[in-house]
């Protein structure tokens, strides 16, 4: 017996979710990227330290976050970001 599902959308509209880009980094102390913004979809995952995520929401009002280890944040197309590793090794 094979225990394989498989389907295929027949609406050839669809358009399927793809990995646009992947990486991994380790940020040294106060490590800054922007104020950027970004034509495509990006997700961040801290698996260590902490740091500063300032965001514009939809309104265009700028929003600051505390982004620690094990925390994970979505950048959305066309908002304006910056993130910042906290300046100190211990976090």
């Amino acid at each position: 017996m094979n225990d394989l599902l498989f389907s295929v959308f027949p609406n050839e509209n669809f358009i399927d979710l793809s990995l646009y880009q992947f990486g991994r980094e380790q940020c040294k102390p106060a490590h800054l990227f922007g104020p950027a913004a970004r034509n495509h979809y990006l997700f961040h995952y801290v698996i260590s330290g902490t740091g500063r995520l300032m965001a514009d929401n939809s309104s265009g009002e700028t929003r600051e976050y505390s982004i620690k280890s094990m925390q994970g944040f979505m950048i959305f197309p066309d908002q304006i970001t910056t993130y910042i590793a906290h300046g100190n090794i211990y976090g």
